[in-house]
C-alpha cells in the first residue's frame, strides 16, 4: 500500500516480531524501553520517509515517544543541511531563508510538540480527505487511518458535520427528516422495484441506514426499515388469509395468477411463503380462484434467470439463507427439486452465506483462523470461497481490515519472515 502510513497490516506484522524478539515484551528498538500500550509508541521510518523510504514491513520499528522526538530532531538538522549544501553548490547565499522542511511521522506531519494543536489537528484530517475525498466518524475508531481521536472533533468543531462544512464537504445527511427520507426510500423502490441494503448510500440519494435509524428509533434494523418504511412486507409475516385475499384481488385484476407473479412487486406473498401456507402452487391457486398450472415445473434457466435479477451487479453474497427465500421468487423446494441441495445451489451461483453466529468475529478471532490457515501453506482464497473454507466471510474480515486479503498477506509476509 502506498502513502506515508504504515498499513495496519504491517504495524501488526513489526509489533509480532518485536514480541517474538523480545520474549513476549514490547520493546523500544533504540532505547529498549518497555511499551505498554500503542498511545506510547510510533510507527517510524528505519530509513526516513522524506528522503525515499518506503512505508513496507522491512522499513518500519517500534520507537517509544521520546526516541522518536529525538530522531525527528536529528533528521530534521539532516534535512536543513542537505538543503544548505545544495544551495550552497548552486551559487545561492546562507542569508537567504530556508523554508523548514516537514518531516513525514506515523501522524502525517513533523511536530516535536506532542501536542494536538488545531493546526495539527487540520493539517492530519484535511491530508486524509485530500485522499478520500470524504470522513466517517468511522475513520477515527480504524488505527490503520492514524486519525486523531474523535474527541478532537468535538474540541475544535463541535460536530463532525461542522467539521465537515468547514472542509468543504457537503454532507446531504444534513438536510435529512422523518418526511424526506420515507419519502426517498419509496420512490427508490418504485423506480428500482425493490432495495437492499447496499443501495442505502449517498449515491442513490438515500441517507445512510445510521441516519434512518436517527430519525427513526422505533426501528431496530434493515428489515424494519424495508417492512416499515418502503411498503415492502409490510404485513410482517403472511397469513394464509391475508395470501388468499391479495390473491383473488390480482386474480380479478389480471385474470389468473402464475409463480412467476409472486413477488412483493405485485403485492402478493412470494413463492416460500406459498410453500409454507399452501405446499404447493396448484392448492394456492385453486384457493384464489386462479386457472390451476396442471404441470408446475421450473426450469433451470428461469433460476439462474431469477439469481442475476435477484443480485444483479451486487456481490452474491446474503446474510442468511432463511433471509434469502423471504424475497427470492422461488422457494426451497425449487430449488431442492433442481439442485439436490440448497448448498449445491449456492455453490454453482457462487452465493456467499454469511451465518448469523459466524458474524460476530472478534478481531483476535479472526487473526487467529487466518493465522492457522496460511500456516497450513494453503494459497489466498477467492473471496467467495471463504466460508467454504472454513473462513470468516470477506465483510465479517472488513470490520477489521481495509481490505478481505489483507491478513492473509500479513502471516504470510510474517511467517516467511520467522520461517514457520
Amino acid at each position: 500500500m502506498g502513502g506515508r502510513n504504515f498499513s495496519e497490516a504491517i504495524q501488526f506484522g513489526v509489533v509480532k516480531t518485536n514480541l517474538e524478539k523480545n520474549n513476549g515484551k514490547i520493546q523500544c528498538e533504540l532505547c529498549g524501553k518497555q511499551i505498554f500500550s500503542i498511545g506510547e509508541c510510533h510507527f517510524d521510518h528505519i530509513n526516513p520517509y522524506a528522503k525515499g523510504g518506503t512505508s513496507t514491513l522491512e522499513n518500519c520499528q517500534i520507537l517509544c515517544i521520546e526516541c522518536n522526538l529525538k530522531k525527528s530532531d536529528k533528521e530534521l538538522k539532516d534535512i536543513i543541511m542537505e538543503e544548505k549544501a545544495r544551495q550552497f553548490l548552486s551559487g545561492k547565499s546562507f542569508n537567504e531563508d530556508i523554508p523548514k522542511p516537514t518531516i513525514a511521522t506515523q501522524d502525517g506531519i513533523s511536530n516535536t510538540d506532542s501536542k494536538m494543536t488545531k493546526e495539527k489537528f487540520d493539517c492530519i484530517v484535511g491530508a486524509f480527505i485530500k485522499e478520500k475525498g470524504d470522513i466517517r466518524q468511522i475513520d477515527f475508531n480504524r488505527e490503520y487511518n492514524h486519525l486523531p481521536g474523535i474527541g478532537y472533533v468535538v474540541k475544535y468543531y463541535g460536530t463532525l458535520n461542522e467539521l465537515k462544512k468547514a472542509f468543504g464537504i457537503t454532507d446531504i445527511s444534513l438536510n435529512w427528516n422523518r418526511e424526506n427520507i420515507a419519502e426517498a426510500l419509496k420512490r427508490f423502490v418504485l423506480t428500482n422495484g425493490k432495495i437492499t441494503q447496499k443501495d442505502i448510500r449517498k449515491e442513490n440519494g438515500l441517507p445512510s441506514i445510521n441516519c434512518i435509524l436517527n430519525y427513526y428509533p422505533e426501528y431496530k434494523n434493515f428489515t424494519e426499515i424495508k417492512r416499515g418504511l418502503c411498503d415492502i412486507d409490510a404485513r410482517g409475516v403472511w397469513t394464509k388469509e391475508e395470501a388468499i385475499i391479495v390473491g383473488k384481488k390480482f386474480v380479478e385484476h389480471n385474470g389468473k395468477l402464475t409463480q412467476k407473479d409472486c413477488t412483493s412487486i405485485n403485492g402478493l406473498p412470494p413463492m416460500s411463503v406459498i410453500y409454507r401456507l399452501f405446499g404447493d402452487m396448484p392448492t394456492y391457486q385453486k384457493s384464489v380462484g386462479s386457472v390451476t398450472s396442471k404441470n408446475v415445473f421450473v426450469s433451470e434457466k428461469e433460476v439462474e434467470d431469477a439469481v442475476e435479477t435477484y443480485f444483479g451487479n451486487d456481490e452474491r453474497i446474503v446474510e442468511s439463507r432463511e433471509l434469502f427465500f423471504k424475497s427470492f421468487p422461488y422457494g426451497i423446494d425449487v430449488i431442492r427439486g433442481r439442485y439436490k441441495s440448497f448448498d449445491a445451489f449456492a455453490k454453482q451461483f457462487n452465493i456467499t452465506v454469511v451465518k448469523t453466529k459466524k458474524a460476530k468475529y472478534t478481531k483476535q478471532e479472526v487473526d487467529d483462523i487466518v493465522s492457522d490457515y496460511v500456516k497450513s501453506g494453503k494459497p489466498i482464497p477467492h473471496h467467495h470461497d471463504l466460508t467454504k473454507e472454513g473462513l470468516p466471510a470477506a465483510n465479517v474480515i472488513m470490520r477489521y481490515y481495509e481490505h478481505w486479503h489483507e491478513p492473509f498477506e500479513i502471516f504470510q509476509a510474517l511467517y516467511k519472515k520467522i520461517g514457520s
